[in-house]
């Protein structure tokens, strides 16, 4: 068996933590710095006079948008890392307000 030759580690060919070569920079759509997103669900629903999770998704469901009170909950309270756009526009047309209302940038 012959073994293939290693190359050598050189600053050149190595990955540091970041996922970048070594002098090369991340594009802005990759930047190591993620931005943030805060959901301000709830404050959109205390001015929209929504006192309930269950209320928000009873008018959900009137648009033809089904959730369990439960994911709803975690959408509300800004515990939701993952969402469907679907969801997303819902709660626009519920809440009747804009994206940037519906979540700040951090």
């Amino acid at each position: 068996m012959s073994k293939t030759p290693e190359t050598p580690e050189t600053p050149e060919n190595t990955v540091p933590a970041s996922g970048l070569a070594t002098g090369a920079t991340a594009p802005p759509s990759q930047s190591t710095d993620l931005r943030q997103l805060q959901w301000r669900t709830r404050v959109v629903m205390a001015e929209r006079g929504v006192r309930s999770v269950s209320a928000l998704r009873r008018q959900l469901q009137k648009l033809g948008i089904d959730i369990s009170d439960a994911q709803l909950g975690r959408i509300v309270d800004g515990k939701s890392s993952h969402f469907n756009s679907r969801v997303v526009a819902g709660l626009l047309t519920a809440l009747n307000c804009g994206l940037d209302d519906l979540l700040a940038v951090q």
